[in-house]
Parts: C-alpha cells; structure tokens; sequence
C-alpha cells in the first residue's frame, strides 16, 4: 500500500542519522503502516518530478522518531491535516538527490533483497585506511546483524551507515569518511541490504572523479576547488574587424572614444544544443537566484561559473550574440552598403546598414547555473528554439558550435548632457507593445487552436520576442492537446509561432529590436479562428534530448551517423530560397534490411533540419496507401501527397514502398499505379522531400526506381559501430563488471540495430529470470517481481551469452544454416599441419586485421580427402573459434534443370555473405562458408563461372570436397 508523502527540510536534522536518511514520525508512520513495526525500514520514493539521476522511484532509509525529536513542529500539523506521510530530510539529502523542498509523491514499503557481494572505493587515503581497518568491519558486521538496522547499498552511491557509536565519538569526521566511500558495484542485484553474509571489498580509488551523484559535500565548496584567478578575455579580438565577419560598429569604433572602444570589442563563445528546458526542470541546470521563478529558457545562454569568471561577465546579463562564419567564409560588405546615399547623410546609410544587419544579430541573457552534475564546463548550453533563431534555421550542429558575444547597452538617451560614460549592466530589453503571431502548421497538432490558455500562461513571464523569430511553447498538462502516436506512445507535442510582426512603446534604436512580451505590458493578436489567416509554413526546431542523448533522439546515432550525414548533404540544398527555381523536388530512396534503423535515420535527419515527419505505411494488410482497386490506390496516394504539401517543408516517409502497386494477390505489378506514383513525385512541390524506404532494391519496379533522385543504402556494421550501438543502447541498463561489449560486439557479426534491441531484451529477460529464480525458487507475486525490478536487474555476462545463443539459434534457423555443435580445436584430433594452415589462413586475419591493408590476402582455403577424414568437423571448429556464421552450401543444390536457375541459386547462396545493404539477408562478414564442391561433371562452365566471380568476391572462403585436385576443374584450385 502507498501513502501520499511530502518531504520538509529541517535546519537541524539529527547527528546520529546519516544526511542521506529521512526520519518520520513514529505515530504518523503507525497510523499509514500499522503492519510494520521496526523502527528503520526502507521505502520507496515516487515523486512527481523525479529527479533525471534517480529514475521514477528510489529507495531511502527511514527512521521512526518520536515527535518532540523532530524540530519541524509546523511540518507536523500541516502533514496530520493533508494525511501525507511527512519525510524530514536533510540540506544535503535535497542536494545530493537533486530535490526541492516541499516535494510530493508516494511512500510505500518495500522489502529489501539481500546482496551476496558489494564493492566500496575509498577516495582518500584516511577513508581507505579507515574502512580497512578491523574497527570498522567489526561495527559493520554488528550492525548487519542487528535486526534494529537497515543497511542499505546502493550501486553508484555514497554508503550510508548509520552514524553508529561504535565508530566513534567524532560524527563530523565519521560523516567525512562515509562520504568519501563510493558504493561501485552490487550483486546482484543494484540496491538491497548488507547481511552478515555479505562479502565486502574496499578498494583504493583516490583517482575517483568527485562527481554530482556520488559524492557528498557537507561543507560549502572550499575556493581552492576553483580555477586560478586570470584577466577575463572577453575583450579579445574577433578574426577581424569588417562588419561582415564580426558583430563590431565600425561607427562606433571611428568616433568614440577608449570606453566605446572597449564596449564593442567581442568574444567568442562555444556553445551546445540541448533540452534546457528539460534539463532546468530537472535540476541539472539550477539557478539559484532563480529558484522560485521560472526561466524563459529559450532566451538564456547558460554557463558554469568558471565559464563565467572568464567571460568577465555578470549573472544575468544580456549580451548580443551572432553565428560565426566558416573560417574563410565570412559574409563581405562592399563598398556601397557602407558609403551614405547620394541624397542621403553618413548616418542615414549607416542606420540602413543596422537595419539590414537586425536580422543576423540577437540579444541573449547570460546566466550561470549551480552544481558540476554537467561534463561540458567549458561551453554554454542553449535550447533548440534559441539555435534555430540564432542561425535562421541552420541545421543543428552535433557538436559544439562558435558564437561571437560582446556586451549589449542600450542606446544612450539624446535628451540631456551624458554625464559619466559607464553604462547600468543590469539593463534589460524594452517591453513590446503589440505582438502578432501565427501558428506554424504541422502534423502534430491542429494550427487553429484554441491556444488562449496555453499562451496566456507561457507570457505570464517575459519572454524574449523579435520579428521572424520562432517561439516554442510545451503543452505538458492539457488535455485537449495530448497525442498517441502509432507505437503506442503517449507524448505531449510543442506548439511553434512564429512572430509576424512586434512593436514597442517607443521605436528601439541600435543593432537589435529585440522587446520583452507579457500579459501586464503586451497586447497579443492571433487570427487562428480565420481558415486562411493566424497559420503558416515554416520551418520547426524539434526537441533535442539532454546532454548525451540517447540513441532514439540523437542527432547522429551511432552506427547510422554516415546514413544522416548522406541525407543531410542531399536534402538541405533543397530548403534554400534558390530552390523555388528548381523543377524537380528531392527524391530519397533508403535501402536497408528490416529493423536496420531506416526509420531513426529518417528522424535524425529531420531533426537536424528542422522539419516536419508525415509517415505513410505501404501495408496490405491495414488501412495505408494500398487499396483493393488500382482507382482506390491512387486516391489514396494523392490524399497523402496533397496533405504533404500543406505541411511543408516537410519529409514524406513511405514505408515498404516495395507493396507500392501490388495486387490483392501478388501476381503481378500494376503499371497504373505506378505511373501516378512517379507523376505525384515529378509533380510535388519543393520544400516536400519525398523519401522511400525498401528492404530490397531487387523487390521494386523499375520506373518507380526511376522516380527517386537519390539512393543511399544502410550499409553493414562493422566491429566498432556494433560496439558503439551497444554502448549507446546500454547507457539506462546496469551491466556487471564482467560485461565486454567488445567481445559481444565481435560475436554479433551481422546484426542490425533491430538485432541488438532484441539481444538486450532477451539479456534483461535473462536476468530476470535468473534472480527470479535465485529469490523466490517457490515462485514469486506481482508485487515480489515488481519490487525486484525497482532493486534494479543486473545483466552480466552469462545472460549476453544466454541470449545471443538463443538469437543466433533463431537466426540460424531464419537463414537455414546448419546448427553448430561446440567444437573447439582439442575436439579434433591430429591434422596438425592442418590446422596450423588454417591459423595462418583465418584466424591470423582475423585477430589482426591491419595484415589485410598489407597486402595480406587469400581466397580461401581447398580442403580435399576420402569421407570421413574430418573436413566438415574442422570447419565446425573453425566456425566455434573465430566466432563466425556458419552457412552451408551442398553443391549439387545448386544445379536446377531450368536455364539460369542455377546460376541465381549461386548468387542467392552467395548473397548473404556479400551483403551490401540493400539486400533483406543480415549475414554477414566475418562468415564460413561450407561448400561441398561439386565435380568437373556436375557443374557445368556458366555455373561454374558465377561461382568462381562470388568466391572471388570473399576475403576467406573454404570450400572443402572429397575429390582430389586432380579431378576439380583447374579454376577451383587456384
């Protein structure tokens, strides 16, 4: 049963309780848990907000303490009103755990599991010399045997003991020393509680980095911690000083004096595209000044504070931020843009040129955020709307990217004498007066609304606002907006506008016009209810994950990286202005096998590009483009295309386009629909990329071949994209320390993304079953499975190779291999030359592959003797050693009476292994191909030639027979 919880920070949290446990009250916890009577427990935590590092739900130890032990006495009424279980924690317990005070949720009991074994790294050399000692393993064999005690380990963490007195009389010190003891691994599993039969390992690991969620600073963070004091570098040169290349006024620069000269000096910055919005809601980028107020995050350029003790800036400051340009590539002015008008004065053509130059420059506040919880120290964060506004709709860099700051001041006031020439750094844009907006067209979400409330409470704070700007608005929280898409998956979409035009109380005069919109200053006007009016086309930052993203919501997924990259290069001319020119539109075909990652890199790319996704199915089976009719097809088709066009730009997916035309029963394809098929991608308008997507470019015809541009093939894994893929699919799962994915990358030779999804549910699955049945042999409840599965699974070693045994078994039987018994080489007995040929030949390869790019290289190997001499039995150990797919191949299954039949049985036999991304087959190399060699009578010159020209293609091919060489044609033999 879970209670409604509410966590109070208390000034004063008890010394004999670790700063990482709650107490609670014991008639309170009496009355909401009256099964329980110990006076510590475990419970599990569900907040509302979870914190990003903790998951949905985390355990803590809870101590039942008497009323007047508690100094929250106000905490107290307010929990017996409201019948919330009231959790009094400590100051560091909300840091640590990256919570606020006054946070909600539910408590519920939860039985802990027993770890066999944990491993504790000690920081410094005091904690290490003190958690060695015989002192301490005695207290911690005591207090694991006490019945009174929780001892909870949680892997990742800081241990935390109960400040017991047998550890000693100093809590601060003992406070130090557990803070410094990081819990690296539990088995089996993640979290549970130390028994006496426990096995503990303190190890030495002073090199530790001190990271935000596995370390515990009880003291204010000592100056000594902090980068060495040093001039600031703000005002260092841009590349040069033209107007082109650098946000410098050359105006400026000629008639003012050293303190202009120093306000227009610039720096330049590095910044990375991230979720901040999330990341703020999450507590990763906390402001402390801002705690209680919300952030207009899409305005903010957030940095560390040592980033910011180098920039030479204050906290909160507005800074006028541009995109540098390429190095070499920077955009030139020329002589007439800068010289006045002939009728005109210097500071009219001067005024023009600013005006001219607005749209390339933008205000941004600077703001420092708490905390080292963020690898990238040295670069600012910015969100994804900011980005699109700040480079007008460049693709999104996957890196850091460059942008040029300096310090932003208003205009001086004309009316009266200037008397000091400093300027008020705290200065902040203007209020606008009006503000026009329209609502950006897109799949997501119908562009007429109503949107009163959702706007209304988006500019209850200030949000920063100029003309041609995009505005990204979240819906989490209303209803009528909240979609399900076609996997089952609930999301909230984002609502996008763009500012039609702004105005102010007063025109703004200097570089940018840039003005504040609220609901207390600005008068907001939108036309969504006009079917014609208060919508339009346009570009749409989407969402980017937070900092190391995972692989669904990457920008450059690993192992698919080259496959965006190549769809990139090939539609991003297409959303040029100078496109509107062109005759044709961008047409993609994107061959792979199924489940090799067509779809994620479809979506990647648009995410780059900022543009829409509409996904069309060609299925037979379901309600798509496919129709009973011919007539029926093509509607449906134009249907598809004509809703494509009024959400451009955008990328219209089309699924299995290998059914594109396919009869009810497949006898034939109908030319038909086929034609309409081409017509409707010569006919679709520019800014509508129309990508296809088939398994086998073989399965389609070859006029709608024909229709499509482009084609870009997923090619084939090799050994350090499989272990990339791994990595990124493994970042949310706990693997055991004797998990290698380089040695399960070098055993999944020939799978695609599809394949490994499928290797780690089985793995996880495995896992489960293995601690299922090591906790409960008798069987286990829902809620027995439930609580092991917040303790957290721990997928090792053995459950990789449970799972890949099963999936190649599968495999195998997909693909009509043989199955392979276990044969290793002391299986075999004698043939020593044999075998040492066979080393030299394959494994050699194998085990080095720089020998190849030296020049290393044959094509395979003869192996010739009377039946029953072991030549199938040494292929079989040579497949179980060198971890290879094993295919087998009987020669005289591939002759066929009918001409050219055998001929395509060589090269279905054969395409599998030579598989280049096109094909539907996911074998591939490294492979052992058996091939029983037929004789000079059997296999005839034309068979015989495909064959040569497919072995040839092999980089190690093994063709064993029982005819001696003598009676094989010549050209086997060599």
């Amino acid at each position: 049963m879970a209670a409604h919880m509410r966590l109070f920070c208390l000034e004063h949290f008890p010394a004999h309780f670790h700063p990482l446990h709650v107490a609670v009250s014991k008639l309170q916890f009496a009355r909401l848990f009256p099964s329980c009577s110990e006076l510590t427990c475990a419970l599990l935590l569900s907040c509302r907000e979870p914190p990003v590092s903790r998951g949905a739900g985390f355990l803590v130890c809870a101590h039942l303490t008497a009323e007047e032990e508690i100094d929250g006495g106000s905490a107290l009424s307010v929990c017996s009103n409201d019948n919330a279980l009231g959790l009094y924690v400590s100051r560091a317990f909300l840091s640590h755990y990256e919570l606020q005070e006054d946070t909600r949720g539910t408590a519920r009991l939860l039985q802990l599991l027993p770890l066999d074994r944990i491993v504790i790294g000690a920081r410094t050399k005091q904690s290490f010399k003190w958690a060695s000692s015989e002192k301490f393993s005695s207290v911690l064999l005591i207090l694991a045997s006490c019945h009174k005690q929780t001892l909870l380990a949680r892997q990742g963490d800081v241990l935390a003991l109960p400040c017991h007195p047998l550890l000693g009389d100093d809590t601060t010190q003992i406070h130090q020393y557990l803070s410094d003891l990081v819990v690296l691994e539990c088995m089996p599993v993640t979290q549970g509680l130390i028994t006496i039969h426990t096995s503990i390992v303190v190890s030495d690991c002073r090199d530790l980095p001190h990271s935000g969620h596995s370390t515990l600073d009880l003291a204010v963070t000592p100056l000594s911690r902090l980068s060495s004091l040093f001039v600031s570098d703000f005002a260092h040169y841009a590349n040069s000083l033209g107007p082109g290349s650098s946000l410098l006024n050359n105006k400026l620069l000629i008639t003012s004096g050293f303190t202009g000269f120093l306000q227009a000096l610039e720096c330049r910055l590095d910044v990375k595209v991230v979720d901040v919005a999330r990341l703020y809601r999450q507590g990763k980028l906390s402001l402390r000044e801002e705690r209680d107020a919300e952030v207009d995050t899409d305005s903010v350029i957030f940095v560390s504070k040592s980033l910011l003790l180098k920039l030479g800036l204050f906290n909160g400051e507005w800074v006028v931020s541009a995109l540098c340009p390429p190095l070499g590539k920077g955009k030139k002015s020329s002589r007439a843009e800068l010289a006045p008008s002939p009728g005109g004065s210097e500071s009219e053509g001067v005024s023009k040129l600013i005006a001219k130059a607005r749209g390339d420059v933008h205000l941004a506040k600077i703001m420092a955020f708490d905390g080292e919880r963020l690898s990238d120290m040295d670069v600012g964060f910015i969100s994804p709307v900011q980005w699109f506004n700040l480079s007008n709709g460049e693709p999104t860099p996957v890196g850091n990217k460059a942008v040029k700051i300096k310090r932003w001041n208003q205009a001086p006031s004309q009316a009266g004498p200037k008397l000091s020439a400093s300027a008020c750094c705290s200065a902040a844009p203007s209020y606008a007066k009006e503000l026009h907006i329209e609502a950006v067209i897109s799949p997501d979400y119908s562009s007429h609304g109503p949107f009163d409330s959702i706007l209304f409470k988006h500019f209850s704070t200030p949000r920063l606002v100029q003309q041609g700007w995009i505005l990204g608005i979240p819906t989490q929280g209303h209803p009528d907006l909240v979609e399900s898409s076609s996997d089952g998956v609930t999301r909230w979409p984002v609502l996008y506008f763009k500012v039609k035009q702004v105005s102010g109380f007063c025109e703004v005069e200097g570089e940018v016009a840039s003005y504040l919109a609220d609901t207390d200053h600005t008068s907001l006007y939108t036309h969504f209810e006009m079917p014609k009016r208060g919508s339009t086309n346009s570009l749409a930052p989407c969402s980017v994950s937070e900092i190391g993203p995972s692989f669904w919501t990457s920008l450059s997924p690993p192992g698919l990286s080259s496959t965006v990259e190549q769809l990139v290069t090939i539609i991003q001319p297409h959303l040029t202005e100078r496109c509107a020119s062109w005759k044709r539109a961008c047409s993609v075909l994107l061959m792979g096998p199924n489940g090799s990652g067509k779809v994620t890199a479809i979506k990647a790319a648009c995410r780059r590009l900022h543009l829409h996704l509409l996904k069309v199915l060609y299925s037979v089976d379901s309600v798509t483009l496919c129709g009973d009719t011919a007539a029926a097809c093509e509607s449906k088709m134009k249907a598809a295309f004509h809703r494509a066009e009024l959400h451009q730009p955008c990328v219209l997916l089309l699924r299995n386009l290998q059914l594109l035309s396919q009869r009810r029963d497949g006898s034939e394809m109908d030319s038909r629909v086929v034609a309409t098929f081409c017509q409707l991608i010569a006919d679709t308008h520019c800014s509508v990329i129309v990508v296809g997507s088939v398994t086998d470019q073989r399965e389609l015809s070859s006029d709608a071949m024909a229709a499509f541009v482009h084609q870009v093939a997923i090619e084939s894994h090799l050994e350090e994209d499989r272990k990339a893929i791994l990595a990124s699919l493994c970042e949310d799962l706990s693997l055991g320390k004797d998990v290698s994915l380089a040695k399960v990358a070098k055993q999944t030779a020939g799978f695609v993304l599809g394949d490994f999804c499928a290797l780690l549910t089985s793995a996880g699955k495995a896992a489960h079953h293995r601690l299922l049945k090591t906790y409960y042999p008798h069987g286990a409840s829902a809620q027995e499975e439930q609580d092991l599965c917040v303790c957290g699974v721990t997928v090792t070693a053995a459950d990789f190779t449970t799972a890949l045994e099963s999936l190649q078994e599968a495999h195998s039987q997909a693909i009509g291999a043989p199955k392979i018994p276990s044969v290793r080489w002391q299986d075999v007995g004698g043939l020593q030359q044999v075998k040492k040929e066979i080393l030299d030949t394959i494994q050699l390869p194998l085990e080095h592959p720089e020998l190849l790019s030296l020049g290393l290289r044959r094509s395979g190997l003869l192996l010739y003797g009377p039946p029953g001499t072991g030549k199938t039995l040494l292929a079989k150990a040579v497949a179980t050693e060198c971890s290879m797919t094993f295919l087998s191949v009987k020669g005289p299954e591939l002759i066929n009476m009918y001409v050219g039949q055998s001929e395509e049985n060589v090269r279905e036999d054969c395409h599998g292994v030579t598989q280049n991304g096109s094909g539907s087959s996911s074998v591939t190399s490294p492979a052992l191909v058996l091939v029983e060699m037929p004789n000079e009578s059997v296999c005839g010159g034309t068979v015989r030639d495909w064959m040569l020209s497919s072995i040839s293609g092999f980089t190690c091919c093994r063709p064993p027979t029982s005819c001696p060489p003598h009676r094989l044609d010549l050209a086997f033999t060599k």
